[in-house]
């Protein structure tokens, strides 16, 4: 099945600071990537929620559209971000730092933008990361961070 695609210096994105994924990146990205489409798979409320976002589509759509690039960016000082057309993400440093689990609640948040969750101050794309197994709940309903889960009630949009 064809699927998102990983830059790792076969693509140039028209995105000023998105680029290739560097080698040492590339392990968790996979990692990342083939987890999403696991997660996609076996957990029901995954495909369920993104379905529920403004364009209609489902995790499993989104993972295997081959149109989407992920890309890495050294700088941003964000966790990532999705471009305006819908096709490109950018992994920051500071997720690939902070590790895989990251990396993939990231990828998730982003792909649920790329799906018409809007921007800070919605929830939407955040929720996205509880939908599909990586956070509690009672993080969304307190607002109170579980520092064990990458789901994080305090980053919006």
């Amino acid at each position: 099945m064809a699927g998102i695609q990983i830059n790792i210096g076969d693509h140039v994105s028209h995105q000023p600071g998105y680029d290739a994924i560097p080698i040492g990146h590339q392990k968790t990205m996979r990692w990342a990537r083939t987890k999403a489409k696991w997660i996609a798979s076996n957990i029901n409320s995954a495909n369920t929620y993104f379905r529920t976002l403004p364009d209609g589509r489902s995790l499993s759509d989104l993972l295997g559209d081959s149109s989407i690039w992920v890309n890495y960016h050294a700088t941003m000082p964000d966790f990532g971000e999705a471009e305006i057309s819908g096709k490109e993400i950018a992994i920051s440093h500071t997720a690939y730092r902070i590790g895989r689990w990251t990396v993939l609640a990231t990828l998730i948040h982003e792909l649920a933008h790329i799906n018409g969750a809007p921007g800070t101050p919605d929830k939407r794309a955040e929720r996205a990361v509880i939908e599909c197994g990586m956070g509690k709940l009672s993080e969304l309903t307190t607002g109170v961070d579980d520092p064990f889960t990458p789901y994080n009630p305090n980053i919006g949009g």
